[in-house]
């Protein structure tokens, strides 16, 4: 993982604001928001995870939002045959929620 996207992620679960390069996080009232070229690609707001490629499909957007997957212990997105998968199942890359209780116990798991 890139020094970024790793700076990133942390960043963003500790609800702090970051601006290096082409990622941006901005914390406030609650929520923490992580933008890859002015998109916003993933949130966080209480206890939903929402992830997003904003129609991006660039291994940069993949790199930085497998960050925030391995960060809650959720399987990375991967590519096979130009399709994007999220959780092993095919994915167009709009808007998922992910909730803190299923990635808690995906980290409680290992």
């Amino acid at each position: 993982m890139r020094k970024i996207t790793q700076l990133a992620v942390q960043k963003l679960f500790s609800k702090e604001n970051l601006s290096k390069g082409n990622t941006t996080i901005e914390a406030g009232y609650g929520c923490s928001r992580m933008y890859l070229h002015g998109n916003e690609i993933a949130t966080l707001i209480n206890d939903v995870l929402l992830i997003d490629t904003c129609g991006w499909f660039s291994n940069t957007t993949k790199e930085r939002l497998n960050g925030v997957l391995d960060h809650i212990g959720k399987e990375r997105i991967y590519q096979k045959n130009f399709n994007w998968y999220l959780m092993g199942k095919k994915w167009n890359g709009k808007e998922v929620r992910i909730k803190k209780n299923d990635w808690e116990y995906v980290r409680n798991q290992n």
